[in-house]
C-alpha cells in the first residue's frame, strides 16, 4: 500500500468504518499529532475517533484532494455527518452538517508517525448552532 492509500485508509477506516484495530496498526505506537491537546499515541487516535463517532453518526468522509512526496501526505477532506452527540458543549441536534478540513502526515516504514490539521472550529460550531446554513441545507 502507498503513502496515499496508506492515509486514505486511516480516514475511510477510522471515521466510517470504526475499525480501531486498523488505526492501531496504521498508526506508529508513538504517533504525534502536532495540534495542541491532540494525540499522543496510536492509542490516543483511537480514542479521539470514538469521542467523534459520539457526536457524529453516518459519518463519511471523501478525499477531496491528496497528494504525496517525500513521505508527506497533504489532503482536503469533506466530512459529512448527523450531529447525534455533544459536540464543543452542543447537545444532539439532529442536524446534518458538512464541512471541509486539511491534514499533512509523514509516512516512515508504512506507518503514519506524524500529522499536523486544521479543523474549521468556528464553522463547525456555527453549523451546530444554526449560524449558518450548511451546504446540504442551501440545495
Amino acid at each position: 500500500m502507498n503513502d496515499k492509500e496508506l492515509v486514505t485508509r486511516f480516514f475511510v477506516e477510522g471515521y466510517t468504518n470504526k475499525n480501531y484495530e486498523f488505526i492501531m496498526e496504521c498508526l506508529a505506537e508513538d504517533y504525534f499529532d502536532h495540534r495542541p491537546a491532540a494525540a499522543r499515541s496510536n492509542a490516543d487516535a483511537v480514542e479521539i475517533l470514538k469521542i467523534v463517532a459520539g457526536q457524529f453518526s453516518e459519518l463519511k468522509v471523501e478525499m477531496a484532494d491528496i497528494f504525496a512526496e517525500n513521505g508527506m501526505v497533504a489532503t482536503r477532506v469533506l466530512y459529512d455527518g448527523i450531529h447525534t452527540g455533544t459536540c464543543m458543549g452542543i447537545p444532539a441536534t439532529g442536524k446534518k452538517i458538512r464541512f471541509e478540513a486539511l491534514e499533512n502526515f509523514k509516512v516512515t516504514d508504512g506507518k503514519i508517525t506524524e500529522s499536523w490539521g486544521y479543523w474549521p472550529d468556528k464553522q463547525i460550531e456555527q453549523l451546530l448552532r444554526g449560524e449558518v446554513a450548511t451546504e446540504v441545507e442551501q440545495q
